[in-house]
């Protein structure tokens, strides 16, 4: 792996990723337009007013330069080359009025002063995944960002993806109650991580100390193609459940990877509820929990003890709805339930015998 350093104007940067030679798409970046159109515009001043703004980092291929921190910089910057919002917030430069203008209604002069300016790029060359994942993380390792974004940095290219592709599956996009602002943080993602957690580990919590073990975890195992169609299944399932195309209020963060855990059970020992059955258990539940199960789901919900009581509470629920008797999953962290299903036919039958 050798180091460098290289300049491009914005205008450079900007042909470069028009022509698809520069890239914000790896899997451990974080998503574009995280900022909001304040902190957008004080940039943008920044420039202008020729205030200091960090080094880009990258790492560059025979024909593409990968992103690795300076994502939001630069998209930010592109975004309002290409008039997607106003400048909010900020003073006028030399005479120049800039609140409320978009690009193309700046002076001649203060449009050139944007496309001039120049980045310096530090950039790694010959890196594999595996660098390029570990630069990422010592970049970011001392600023202020989220543990899950430090997480995803450390889950390997293909196990990342099942978890982007599980968290843009209907269920999890249409119906969870998460803002656009919560997925830009990866919080979907983060549900996904938490009920694999559980598959795998069902006495755990969601600490980001046991989330962090987990990922390693995972990343030197991967995903077993018959996990990866059951988590498939059992969102379709929930997605069916939960009919329409609005978010649902009662789907909060701190009971879908609960939810989620039970629909699993239910498919692996083939228990005959319908979507609409489930639901109509599932929604009156989590609308108005019993006190216990609500206690555990507010301050200090990623406990251990907290989370395993929601499981408890839940489970014990849905047997007495629906007379079954599904039980807590044995400590060996294997996947195991001991199920047994009582309906009142059979119990019925029973009795005549």
């Amino acid at each position: 792996m050798k180091t460098a350093r290289i300049r491009h104007k914005v205008s450079e940067l900007h042909k470069m990723k028009e022509k698809g030679k520069l890239s914000f798409e790896l899997t451990i970046q974080r998503k574009r337009n995280i900022w909001d159109e304040t902190r957008q515009s004080k940039l943008i001043h920044s420039i202008l007013a020729g205030f200091l703004i960090p080094n880009l980092s990258g790492s560059r291929g025979e024909t593409m330069l990968h992103i690795l921190d300076g994502n939001q910089r630069l998209s930010s910057i592109f975004d309002y080359i290409e008039g997607k919002y106003k400048l909010v917030g900020v003073q006028s430069v030399d005479g120049g009025e800039l609140a409320g203008k978009k690009f193309a209604e700046l002076t001649d002069d203060l449009q050139q002063k944007i496309m001039d300016y120049k980045f310096e790029i530090d950039v790694i060359e010959e890196a594999t995944q595996e660098q390029m994942e570990e630069q990422f993380y010592r970049l970011n390792n001392g600023v202020p960002i989220r543990p899950i974004e430090l997480i995803r940095a450390n889950l390997g290219d293909s196990v990342l993806k099942f978890v982007e592709r599980i968290s843009s599956l209907p269920f999890f996009d249409k119906k969870v109650n998460l803002s656009k602002a919560a997925k830009r943080r990866f919080v979907d993602q983060e549900l996904v991580l938490q009920i694999l957690l559980l598959v795998h580990h069902p006495d755990t919590g969601f600490s980001s100390k046991e989330i962090r073990a987990f990922v390693q975890e995972l990343r030197d195992s991967g995903i077993q193609d018959v996990l990866q169609a059951k988590m498939e299944n059992a969102s379709a399932f929930l997605n069916e459940a939960f009919a329409g195309d609005s978010k649902k209020t009662f789907l909060k963060k701190a009971h879908v990877p609960m939810l989620f855990k039970l629909v699993l059970d239910i498919q692996k020992y083939a228990l005959e509820i319908t979507p609409q059955q489930f639901a109509e258990w599932a929604q009156p539940f989590l609308e108005n929990p019993p006190a216990e199960y609500k206690e555990a789901s507010q301050a200090g919900s990623a406990r251990k003890e907290n989370v395993q009581r929601r499981l408890m509470v839940m489970r014990e629920a849905f047997n007495s709805h629906f007379k079954t008797q599904l039980q807590a999953d044995v400590a060996s962290g294997a996947d195991e339930v001991a199920a047994t299903v009582e309906t009142g036919q059979e119990q019925g039958n029973e009795g005549a015998n």
